[in-house]
């Protein structure tokens, strides 16, 4: 790793003085100008993880959970009713094992508050989802289980097949590790955290206290790695889930504690398009979404192998399709959503685990059940695509940026536009809540760009005022055009679907307020692709491979 001066060094806000500690770049990889550097942090406290507290019978808590998964299926499929009853052993306290397995649930640094708090019913564990009179529910508003994915079914996990290290494949070219590493890992105690990221055809895990320090860096030969994630539910000292999404449709599940691999849609066997993203569904081991160029987002099982797939064939006139393998099926796909006719560029789950939104280059933001596979509301931006997308901590808010240079904030529950942000000269092509300056009132957000430039963003309703007059702009004819098209979308589905969507029109410049930033400053010479918050800092990233740690005013 290499560190690089910069011009900028530092940038003011309201609370003080944020400081660069850290540029670093990998000084051996040819960067991806085209897809850029993405970052994911995951940080394991090892105190979480003591030795497996015993119940009240003198049982494993974690192989008493299992046995209650294990009777939960079995009653399933024997039972014909909607609600399954579950024969509790008396010696085996619900609420006693509840609060002793609460541990194995650690919390979700990267957002600011506990992720097993934040699950929806159907997401939690069967002993977080047990009725009044002991029975577990097996549908969410009337839909039965067997239709909605298995989140708590109890599957068997399987260990990666290849040693990434021994590997023949011509997929991978090498492994370069840390002559330290063995050591390193020995030596931990309290709490690490990592951090992963994609540079060239390089992707490299490092710890974040030292990440000019890469503990290992796999090099691949066909295709660029281009987004990842780490699965922070079954993150462990021992075990972590890493997806890495790549150029030609491939997916790789890496663990980088053993070093072991497995290579799903292998040779774009399901599709032969680029990944654009990858996540794992919140609240499941095994299953992830991965969106590609070709508009379509697919949902796998890590678990399981791959089949060659086809979408059933639906009108021009939907706007959502599901494609889904039987119930049954042995193989991935688990599901198959075709979102829209251009590339899919990014996607993210809401904090109630119910709804996701996406975002695409036909310049439309969609707002999903996932859970129930259904089309909630579809929004258009100002001009052009849009590529990236978060949600507020709360989930009242749902922020994009994209090709108008505008950085929009949508409300979801009243389903509207809230306001358009102006400060970028370029597209934006990252966003995200700083969780640790957001309250019931007051947000803050950022936004980065290809203009090179970082702003940082303080938002409040009541503080919002819609422009006093219309004014013109350069943009008002493709405004009109695009207000035009999607009223009759709009009218469209009314015809057709009227319970299942809403296409919400572009509203002109004069009915939106607007928000201006509360900083702005150019931090690096290259286009800037993705910002994170953390407790003491900001990560931003590059397209030519940089990595920044701004910290902040102590």
């Amino acid at each position: 790793m290499a560190a690089t001066s910069n011009e900028c060094k530092g940038f003011l806000v309201v609370e003080g003085q944020y400081n660069l500690r850290d540029d670093i770049i990998l000084d051996t990889s040819a960067p991806n100008l085209t897809g850029g550097t993405l970052v994911s942090v995951v940080s394991v406290k090892y105190k979480e993880y003591p030795t497996q507290p015993i119940s009240s019978n003198g049982e494993n808590t974690v192989a008493a959970i299992d046995r209650v998964g294990e009777q939960i299926a079995n009653n399933r499929s024997s039972s014909t009713e909607n609600t399954l009853v579950v024969d509790m052993d008396d010696s085996l306290d619900l609420e006693k094992l509840q609060s002793q397995s609460e541990p194995l649930s650690p919390t979700v640094e990267s957002v600011g508050f506990t992720f097993a708090n934040q699950l929806s019913p159907m997401l939690k564990s069967p002993l977080n989802s047990l009725n009044n009179n002991g029975s577990i529910p097996t549908s969410i508003e009337g839909k039965k289980e067997d239709d909605m994915f298995s989140f708590f079914n109890p599957v068997k996990r399987k260990k990666a097949r290849s040693n990434i290290t021994k590997t023949t494949s011509s997929f991978v070219a090498k492994i370069i590790q840390n002559d330290n590493l063995t050591k390193i890992l020995a030596n931990r105690q309290n709490e690490d955290t990592y951090l992963f990221f994609n540079s060239g055809r390089t992707f490299c895990w490092t710890d974040l206290t030292k990440p000019k320090e890469p503990l290992s860096r796999v090099i691949f030969t066909k295709a660029h790695p281009i987004c990842h994630d780490v699965n922070q539910l079954t993150r462990s000292c021992d075990h972590l889930d890493v997806i890495i999404g790549f150029s030609s449709g491939d997916i790789i599940w890496f663990d980088p504690l053993c070093n072991k691999y497995y290579r799903l849609n292998k040779q774009g066997v399901i599709n032969n398009s680029s990944v654009t993203m990858v996540k794992w569904m919140p609240g499941s081991e095994n299953l992830f979404m991965a969106s590609y160029s070709d508009g379509s987002i697919i949902i796998y099982d890590k678990e399981k192998d791959d089949q060659s797939f086809t979408a059933s064939a639906g009108n021009e006139e939907e706007r959502f399709r599901v494609s889904r393998p039987s119930k049954n099926a042995k193989h991935n796909p688990v599901s198959h959503w075709q979102v829209s006719k251009k590339s899919v560029t990014a996607f993210a789950f809401s904090p109630d685990c119910q709804h996701v939104a996406i975002v695409s280059v036909d310049g439309c933001l969609r707002i999903i059940d996932f859970v129930q596979e259904t089309l909630y509301d579809t929004y258009s931006s100002y001009f052009g695509g849009l590529l990236c997308v978060c949600w507020s901590p709360d989930g009242r808010y749902v922020l994009t940026g994209g090709q108008d240079d505008l950085v929009t904030i949508w409300a979801f529950r009243e389903q509207r536009i809230v306001a358009r942000c102006q400060g970028h000269q370029s597209w934006v092509t990252g966003v995200s809540f700083d969780p640790w300056r957001c309250d019931e009132r007051n947000y803050r957000f950022g936004s980065v760009g290809e203009d090179t430039k970082l702003l940082l963003w303080d938002f409040s309703v009541s503080a919002l005022h819609k422009p006093k007059s219309p004014g013109s702009h350069r943009r008002a004819s493709l405004a009109s055009q695009s207000h035009a098209t999607t009223v009759a979308l709009r009218r469209n589905m009314v015809e057709h679907e009227p319970t299942k969507n809403t296409v919400h029109p572009c509203l002109p410049r004069s009915e939106v307020a607007i928000l201006q930033p509360v900083m702005a400053k150019s931090i690096d010479s290259d286009p800037l692709c993705s910002i994170t918050f953390r407790e003491d800092s900001i990560i931003t990233t590059c397209r030519r491979g940089h990595i920044k740690f701004w910290m902040r005013p102590s």
